[in-house]
């Protein structure tokens, strides 16, 4: 039947429609009640991870937003620059508020919901407006091809590191301290001092960071904090660089930065580096507003609180305020009719982060007797036994060594192993040098090149001085590669200065890299299908497989055996394991592999130990006995103390548990 004759019978058009709607409503219900294409398992894993987005987001457009009151920027005007410094410090702030409501004993869930939504409705406003007049930088047209290829490399690392991050933590800090601390305080409702544990009184920043996330949603939403860190200090190089520098500088820093392989897994962990790579960053980027603007103090103060944040989150970010103490003195000396300007300015920087990264010292004072625990000068629960065991896993290097790091670092450099335990990037390598043959006439180099050589030397101190010898990680220098990212990006741009007819050096180069950052974004997508975080996301795989598949060493299943079997008033004492997160019982974890060395010190023979560790109400002893077979003949651990390991696993311990030589779970005799 035609339109037009339908249109003459009214009724049969609407039976004609009204049959052909339930018609095909009856054909989908019917095929996707027995087809069903979504299970109640998979809405809700979705959700529950859009959940973590959602949250993580609003809770830093928050922390922007009361940032943008200390700052005192009018929302409505609000730059890149402005949102990166008041999102820094206003997750400053939410650290600092969650350290004093834990010490006051009120880490309560339901109490930092009330405060989120309190803080939400007040901020709701600035929030909005914030969004909506904030000035992203576009792409430079003069670029556009690059620029656009860099983009996606961007986008496509971004996508991948956080999908990565929507999974449960697994890494190794990670359940030793920078979420066990976390889980420990919301278990016991405040801040409490654990002698089991040094890690916990380091600097806390981002640790408490993490409790909040912990507390208004759960450990992934913990990853998704440190993942912000690294989105944000990837923004904030982009930032600086688009005001200083011109052409791809800016672009292609960014990605630069992004190319670095371990700091891109590690945004996707619980871990605090690129927190501490942000802060350190933001604090050369305030002063160096300072100097473009020596007549806005407020550019000083901000440098100087962020210098207090980036010690706070780590006792290394204590290299942000020496950085910068250099650049004033260099400036100084420049201009020497400022030189009293310059002692005041040192001095002012100095109190301000003194008198943030305060609470952590007095924190550590008060519990252990030294505001720099354990280092110096020990504290309580520490003596040379524990301090020689610690100080066993440094490596002896020749000085004359230290002149091949940069080469060693980037050669041999490989992420989860020995070798500098982490892997960065060839482009730095390669590029830097050629600064040497290309015009030096940008004014912010000499800042971005005195900021990094400062870092990098009190790296190697630090490295040195920390232990015997030296203890060199290349995930510690991150910070440093900030900086060096927009070096190198103007080694780039610079190199058009040595085209010519014959040969274009830049466009060999922009070649060389681009073929670099394709390689880099394959080995990503490799890994990222390697990990195969999907199904866990949309809920074909659970938490516990999920562990299962990413903890391949017993450990997942060792804890869950002592979670199910054991009652919950059980102690257990760990034996060569610091991993004691997942652990629901008290659980004593072995951080420094001295537990039994203690013991042994303290009691000549097995059945001592035995009565003291009744004394200590522990009742049962979880040992690692891979570590034990494997790495216990270049350990510390004395053959001696191996012999009256050996007697006192035969006299005094009921085996309930051994799993393949990886894990045993003993009994104490009664």
């Amino acid at each position: 039947m035609s339109r037009n004759k339908i249109s003459r019978y009214p009724v049969k058009w609407l039976a004609a429609v009204a049959v052909s709607v339930i018609w095909i409503f009856s054909v989908y219900a019917a095929y996707y009640t027995v087809h069903k294409p979504f299970t109640a398992p998979i809405v809700l894993a979705v959700l529950d991870r859009v959940a973590d987005l959602v949250i993580c987001t609003t809770l830093v457009l928050l922390s922007a937003a009361v940032g943008s009151r200390v700052m005192r920027i009018e929302p409505r005007e609000a730059t890149l620059q402005d949102f990166l410094f008041s999102a820094g410090l206003g997750l400053g702030i939410l650290s600092l508020g969650t350290l004093a409501l834990g010490m006051l004993g009120l880490l309560w869930r339901w109490l930092f919901w009330v405060l989120f939504l309190i803080l939400l409705i007040f901020h709701a406003r600035q929030i909005k407006d914030l969004l909506a007049r904030i000035k992203w930088p576009s792409a430079d047209r003069t670029s556009s091809r690059t620029s656009l290829a860099l983009a996606a490399f961007l986008g496509l690392t971004l996508g991948l590191a956080l999908l990565s991050a929507l999974t449960p933590p697994a890494e190794w800090d990670a359940l030793v301290y920078h979420l066990t601390g976390p889980k420990t305080y919301i278990n016991a409702g405040r801040v409490v001092w654990v002698p089991d544990n040094f890690h916990l009184s380091f600097p806390a920043l981002t640790e408490m960071v993490f409790t909040t996330a912990m507390l208004l949603k759960g450990d992934i939403f913990a990853r998704l904090v440190h993942l912000t860190y690294g989105a944000l200090t990837t923004a904030a190089i982009l930032c600086f660089s688009r005001k200083h520098f011109t052409g791809i500088v800016p672009l292609l820093a960014a990605a630069l930065f992004a190319s670095i392989p371990t700091a891109v897994v590690i945004s996707t962990w619980a871990y605090v580096d690129l927190a501490l790579t942000f802060y350190e960053f933001m604090a050369f980027y305030a002063l160096a507003n300072w100097f473009d603007a020596p007549e806005e103090r407020r550019w000083l103060v901000i440098a100087g609180v962020l210098c207090g944040l980036a010690f706070s989150v780590k006792y290394t970010g204590a290299s942000a305020l020496v950085a910068l103490c250099v650049l004033v003195a260099a400036r100084g000396l420049r201009e020497r009719s400022h030189a009293r300007r310059s002692l005041v300015t040192l001095v002012a920087l100095s109190l301000i982060a003194g008198a943030v990264a305060s609470p952590w010292l007095i924190k550590n004072a008060a519990h252990t007797g030294n505001p720099i625990y354990p280092y110096i000068i020990g504290g309580l629960n520490w003596n040379p036994l524990r301090n020689s065991w610690l100080t066993s896993i440094g490596v002896e290097m020749f000085p004359l060594r230290l002149l091949l790091l940069p080469w060693d670092i980037t050669v041999l450099g490989t992420q989860g192993t020995e070798a500098f335990d982490a892997t960065i990037s060839p482009y730095f390598l390669a590029l830097l040098p050629l600064i040497v043959f290309v015009p030096k006439n940008n004014r912010m180099l000499m800042p971005l090149s005195l900021f990094t050589a400062s870092v990098y030397v009190l790296w190697i101190i630090a490295g040195a001085a920390t232990y015997s010898t030296f203890v060199l990680r290349t995930r510690m220098l991150l910070p440093c590669f900030a900086p060096l990212s927009i070096l190198a990006a103007y080694v780039v741009e610079q190199l058009r200065q040595l085209d010519r007819e014959a040969f274009s050096l830049h466009r060999f180069v922009i070649m060389a890299l681009g073929l670099g950052l394709i390689v880099n974004a394959v080995s990503q997508a490799l890994s990222f299908v390697h990990y195969d975080p999907l199904p866990f996301i949309v809920g074909g795989e659970s938490r516990e497989q999920f562990l299962q598949r990413m903890l391949p060493d017993g450990h997942y299943e060792a804890l869950s055996y002592v979670n199910t079997n054991l009652q919950a008033s059980a102690r257990v004492l760990f034996l060569w394991e610091p991993r004691s997160y997942y652990c629901e019982r008290s659980c004593l974890p072995d951080v420094v592999f001295d537990h039994f060395s203690q013991l042994a010190a303290e009691n000549s023979t097995a059945d001592q130990i035995c009565e003291s560790l009744r004394d200590q109400e522990v009742s049962y002893v979880l040992v690692n006995r891979r570590w034990l077979n494997v790495q216990a003949q270049d350990s510390l651990l004395k053959p001696a103390e191996l012999e009256l390991f050996g007697d006192f696993e035969q006299r005094c311990l009921v085996p309930l548990y051994v799993d393949d030589q990886l894990y045993a779970l003993y009994e104490i005799r009664r």
